[in-house]
């Protein structure tokens, strides 16, 4: 049956339509017309597509707001502090812990417009390291609780080897090892296996870094992949930069390309410290980077090289990360602001916009990070309102201050640049509703489960 959504504007892959109308058929955009008949009116709201998160640790949310302090002794704190205390929560969730802190990640991600999550999951085992009598027990978890919140995930399933270079495991972290690599694909094909007949459930596979995998696994990750999406971390930290050069005498991303893990179906998440020699490569291989601007901020990671990236025709996605902030929109925001802070000019991306109307427009290249760069990077057919795609969609109250008086000619901008997630008044996966009038109706009992977790923590 068709069901034809109406509003004031509709966000589409060629421009705002104004007075639109989103045909829905079947779970997929049939058709998106400029006026005509429709069974739900939206009133003065705008659509956009789903927001595509393409990187997120859900089980990190239980940390936000835990580790923004220093502490005694270590007032030089820094990334591998923050790491050490990621390591005490991680280990400190049972199963039943991990699916109410992921349904709580994954209700904030639906509430601010999110319809997609790339899970980069990594918690396997117990956490003395023993593996559960189904060794996806966690990843299911996982899975349940986006399936519960009504959002689309792909579960990166992490290969997890060593704590870094040259270095054995940590015992904070028995709980991502895996014995040998064979290990990372039976759990991936039994993934697969057990979600084939769910189409809003994706697998695919992620070696951690190059410091926590090495080259081996590597090199049998990349010629094994098949079809799968792969993503990995990489220059994110300065030190990883440098102890990867010692190993192998490259840099990550130079060693990503030699052992055949490096394509347009790869992403690499961070990327905040690249040199010509990745920038060289990344041009050359084109696989998707992923920034993760709050989170990148909230560790001082760096900043994403958008402009670096784009010259050379890289695609940019984005994700949410260790869930400081669940913001897509300041996400796409963020990559600019900091652009504009470093250069001391304004509209720094507009340049790789097209001209229209007499103008390029800055949001017209960030706003593709948050969505159709997302689906890119994680190999679903979303991200966009047009005919074929997934209809998972959003509608923003051009009523809420953050949009109030916005045009035709400034509605992306407005959406893009000055959103909130406040203003999201409905989210649509497949065409079903699983937020209405800024409610999910699953959000008290999620909700309460999580606070019993917070507070045994």
């Amino acid at each position: 049956m068709t069901v034809r959504h109406r509003a004031r504007y509709v966000v589409t892959p060629s421009g705002v339509v104004e007075g639109g109308v989103v045909a829905v058929d079947g779970g997929r955009f049939s058709a998106v017309s400029a006026g005509g008949a429709a069974e739900l009116d939206h009133g003065e709201a705008v659509i956009v597509p789903g927001l595509v998160n393409a990187h997120s640790h859900a089980f990190q949310r239980a940390i936000r707001g835990r580790t923004e302090h220093l502490a005694a002794g270590r007032e030089a704190d820094d990334f591998w502090s923050w790491r050490d205390a990621m390591y005490r929560a991680a280990n400190g969730l049972d199963p039943d812990g991990i699916e109410a802190v992921s349904a709580m990640a994954f209700l904030e991600m639906a509430l601010g417009g999110i319809t997609t999550v790339g899970e980069f999951h990594y918690l396997h085992h117990g956490s003395d390291g023993t593996p559960y009598a189904d060794v996806n027990e966690l990843a299911h978890r996982v899975i349940r609780a986006a399936r519960r919140v009504g959002i689309r995930i792909v579960l990166l399933r992490v290969a997890y080897q060593r704590a870094g270079f040259g270095k054995a495991v940590d015992p904070m972290q028995r709980r991502f090892v895996d014995r040998d690599v064979g290990a990372v694909w039976r759990a991936v094909e039994g993934l697969e296996k057990a979600w084939a007949g769910d189409g809003m459930v994706g697998v695919g596979v992620a070696p951690h870094s190059v410091r926590a995998v090495s080259r081996g696994w590597l090199e049998d990750i990349g010629a094994a992949r098949g079809g799968r999406p792969v993503h990995v971390h990489a220059c994110e930290q300065r030190a990883e930069l440098a102890a990867c050069e010692s190993e192998y005498g490259m840099g990550p991303v130079e060693l990503l390309a030699s052992a055949g893990v490096l394509d347009e179906r790869v992403t690499v998440v961070h990327g905040t410290h690249l040199d010509a020699r990745a920038l060289a490569v990344l041009g050359e291989r084109r696989p998707v980077v992923c920034g993760c601007p709050l989170t990148e901020a909230n560790l001082g990671d760096g900043i994403l090289p958008a402009v670096e990236l784009l010259e050379r025709g890289v695609p940019l996605a984005l994700g949410t990360d260790g869930q400081s902030r669940i913001d897509m929109w300041a996400e796409m925001s963020r990559v600019e602001e900091q652009l504009r802070l470093v250069g001391e000019r304004r509209n720094v991306l507009a340049r790789f916009a097209p001209m229209v109307e007499g103008r390029r427009s800055t949001a017209a290249v960030v706003w593709p990070m948050g969505s159709a760069g997302g689906a890119q990077s994680l190999g679903v057919d979303a991200g966009a309102i047009e005919a074929g795609r997934a209809a998972d969609f959003v509608v923003l109250d051009l009523a809420d201050p953050a949009l109030a008086g916005a045009s035709r000619m400034s509605v992306l901008a407005d959406v893009a640049l000055g959103m909130t997630p406040r203003a999201v008044r409905s989210v649509y996966v497949g065409g079903e509703a699983v937020v209405e009038d800024g409610r999910h109706r699953a959000a008290g009992a999620i909700g309460a489960a999580f606070g019993a977790v917070m507070r045994s923590m």
